[in-house]
């Protein structure tokens, strides 16, 4: 599947993150629990909105800038 970053919406479903991120459904959703579990100290950002676990686009971003240690990478 490809993913243009541009088109996505600002929130992401947290399978929607997946395939950004390129790993499973299963992962992304161990990722997001850590994120819950230690108040966003780990894990892969998201908000609950009702019942719905969102993963906005800029934290997405963001998650993944700070994973490479800030670099810029084309």
């Amino acid at each position: 599947m490809d993913v243009n970053i541009d088109t996505l919406p600002d929130m992401l479903r947290v399978d929607e993150a997946a395939a950004v991120l390129r790993i499973s459904r299963s992962r992304a959703y161990d990722e997001v629990a850590i994120f819950r579990r230690t108040g966003g100290a780990a894990g892969l950002p998201s908000i609950r909105i009702g019942r719905c676990l969102r993963v906005p686009k800029r934290a997405l971003l963001a998650w993944i800038d700070a994973q490479l240690g800030g670099a810029n990478v084309a």
